[in-house]
């Protein structure tokens, strides 16, 4: 059996994983793959909805969409103490949407 001794100094806050190097690959494979990944948003198709709801529910995808885009990008706010500074914030940057 191999025994390995790792320096405390390595060591910082019990945070250490120790993992085969195959593994470790694969995870990086993965994120590398999530980071080119674009997100599209679309609902199911078993998600049955009537015809005149079909815009609404086409418009909240690609709001989704732009959404988890700009939180990828690291334009997000918060977490806010309580709902008043949520609420104060919101207000501030109130804008006009756009039309779609």
């Amino acid at each position: 059996m191999v025994t390995i001794t790792i320096s405390k100094k390595l060591i910082k806050n019990d945070d250490l994983v120790a993992i085969p190097r195959r593994e470790y690959e694969k995870l990086l494979g993965v994120q590398k793959g999530l980071d080119k990944k674009d997100i599209v948003v679309r609902r199911s198709k078993s998600f049955r909805i009537p015809k005149r709801h079909e815009q609404f529910y086409d418009s909240l995808d690609l709001e989704l969409t732009e959404a988890l885009k700009e939180y990828k990008e690291g334009r997000h706010y918060g977490p806010f103490e309580t709902t008043e500074e949520g609420i104060a914030f919101l207000k501030s940057k109130k804008v006009a949407k756009p039309k779609r």
